[in-house]
């Protein structure tokens, strides 16, 4: 008894550690995009950089008919961006996202909670382009990795990568931006529950320079 609860205190400090040494990594990265940011923003003009957060609301979308019982659960996100060009635009992020879900296999209750750096890649146009207001619409493809391992029924493990598209409605008000958008899997994030995901999201940014 003692050696097995050695043994699992031991993978627990080893699971803890890795999880930081992944958040570490994801911090350094948004260390160097705001570094190569700034550099970039005095050589193209038209560009700009923000910060934004957010929250999500996400569901898995299944026709596994053995689940039951699927909700979705509320999430945040927080991440960097950048936009190049004026009326017509490209806009690339690099957000750290988190969702949950629910559901029932079985007579087990699951709550899956994943942590995924997203790189959705929009290109954006200004219906309205005032230099203190714009009306824009986005849409463009959605990579997204996950860092950790969610919870799920035996020998049905979630991927790590997958890819997506995103669909995106905002207004700028000065250097405020308020968005909302919905991204949705093309490929399934869990082939043997043949599940996709589904995020809404609400997020307010800030253009720093």
């Amino acid at each position: 008894m003692v050696v097995l609860f050695i043994n699992h205190q031991n993978k627990l400090i080893n699971y803890q550690k890795n999880n930081k040494m992944k958040t570490i990594k994801y911090l350094l990265i948004v260390a160097v995009s705001i570094f190569s940011m700034t550099t970039l923003k005095a050589q193209v003009p038209g560009l700009s950089f923000g910060i934004k957060a957010g929250a999500n609301f996400a569901n898995l979308h299944s026709d596994f008919k053995e689940l039951s019982k699927e909700k979705g659960k509320l999430g945040f996100n927080i991440g960097v961006f950048a936009r190049v060009g004026e009326t017509l635009y490209f806009q690339p992020e690099i957000n750290y996202t988190t969702f949950k879900s629910e559901y029932s296999y079985g007579n087990t209750t699951y709550s899956p909670n994943f942590k995924q750096m997203n790189i959705p890649l929009m290109v954006g146009y200004k219906l309205i382009n005032k230099e203190a207001f714009n009306l824009h619409v986005s849409a463009g493809p959605d990579f997204s990795y996950t860092l950790n391992k969610p919870n799920a029924p035996l020998s049905f493990d979630y991927k790590k990568f997958n890819i997506g598209g995103v669909i995106n409605a905002g207004v700028d008000i000065g250097s405020l931006t308020i968005d909302a958008r919905y991204t949705r899997g093309f490929t399934k994030i869990n082939k043997g529950l043949n599940e996709k995901t589904g995020i809404y999201n609400l997020s307010v940014g800030f253009k720093i320079f």
